[in-house]
């Protein structure tokens, strides 16, 4: 197949060609050299710009969920010490548990570069692609805990949520997203915490399956490069204006004693009716007797779920897949992209809907 050919490929013809194996290898042959390169510079910078108790840039394994359920792991710049699911809350804090050169690497994603590497060494070896340049990011357990969350929350649209399950759960990860490029990713104030971001996500993931070209894989590794460029800028703007006004650090606000129905287990079981078929727990495909006592524990909280939320699943025949909005919770108020999925809350039904549940670090 010659590129011509190539790009006349849509969609899946694409992202399964043994054409896109080929072009992503070319890429990474002349990249990895310099990838190498410049982490071997980042890390005498680190030695010179860093202290005793910051990053030391080396490799570290990360582990992430594989496709059918399984686990594999990541390979990551050491860019952050301490425990990197604590999120950062300020730039103080930011630049305690970092050094010069770990946020220059973070800056132009070189903490990334790792990954890119092992893949071309396995490609190397003739072994089969378990990453590709562009498609879905794979998540770690809490992310995926957190989408889960999302959905049951009213947040995510029932039919793309189940999309982005039997899509990450099927397909093979991706260095790059077209969220992260060209859908602003990373102006989401607390990045997946923040419910538009996790729309933006499984959105560009859902619809890039049946999107992707060779010349859109193509624009959106420019449009990386050109995004790396400004955060560089950026980065070099915020070091020499901290300089001069180091950042002061942030007081810690009061604790919320609120108790929250969405528990763990409470999202897990009802998410897991989303899940492609293989991958629900025996609860959730009526295969064991503690279905009922699964039923019981979604009647007792489903006052708390918002309308839709049972009924879009599945778990009581047809329904609104919309979410609305909860009593107790104000909508998001948070600025969205005008690509952003739009959503029309509906009232709350009468009455108590039925239904029936059951049932894990990034950067």
């Amino acid at each position: 197949m010659n590129r011509r050919e190539a790009k006349r490929l849509v969609g899946p013809e694409w992202l399964d060609s043994d054409y896109r194996i080929a072009w992503e290898t070319r890429i990474m042959r002349r990249r990895v050299p310099l990838y190498r390169a410049a982490i071997g510079a980042l890390r005498a910078l680190n030695a010179v710009t860093g202290g005793r108790d910051r990053p030391s840039l080396r490799v570290t394994r990360w582990e992430r969920v594989a496709p059918h359920g399984g686990t594999f792991v990541m390979d990551k710049l050491e860019t952050m010490t301490g425990r990197t699911d604590h999120p950062v809350t300020s730039r103080a804090e930011l630049r305690a548990r970092t050094s010069f050169a770990s946020r220059l690497a973070r800056a132009i994603s070189a903490d990334e570069w790792p990954q890119i590497i092992a893949e071309y060494e396995r490609r190397r070896r003739g072994e089969p692609p378990r990453y590709h340049y562009v498609g879905h990011r794979p998540l770690n357990a809490a992310s995926h805990a957190l989408m889960d969350e999302a959905w049951v929350r009213g947040e995510l649209p029932t039919d793309k949520f189940r999309a982005w399950n039997v899509i990450k759960n099927n397909d093979y990860g991706a260095f790059y997203s077209e969220f992260f490029t060209h859908g602003n990713a990373r102006g989401y104030p607390g990045g997946e915490t923040n419910p538009g971001f996790r729309l933006g996500r499984i959105l560009c993931d859902v619809s890039w399956r049946d999107r992707a070209t060779l010349t859109l894989e193509r624009q959106i590794l420019r449009r990386s490069r050109v995004l790396r460029a400004k955060e560089l800028v950026k980065f070099l703007r915020i070091e020499l204006r901290e300089l001069v006004h180091p950042p002061a650090p942030a007081s810690a606000g009061p604790a919320k004693n609120r108790q929250d129905i969405f528990t763990p287990e409470v999202v897990a079981a009802i998410a897991d009716f989303t899940k492609p078929e293989e991958l629900r727990s025996p609860t959730a495909r009526g295969e064991t007797p503690g279905r009922n006592c699964a039923i019981e524990v979604a009647n007792a909280m489903a006052t708390g779920l918002p309308p839709g939320a049972l009924n879009g699943s599945g778990l009581n025949g047809p329904g609104p897949t919309t979410p609305g909005d909860r009593s107790d919770e104000p909508p998001s108020q948070q600025a969205q992209p005008p690509w952003i999925y739009r959503q029309t809350p509906t009232a709350r039904p009468p009455g108590r809907p039925a239904g029936a549940p059951r049932e894990t670090p990034g950067r």
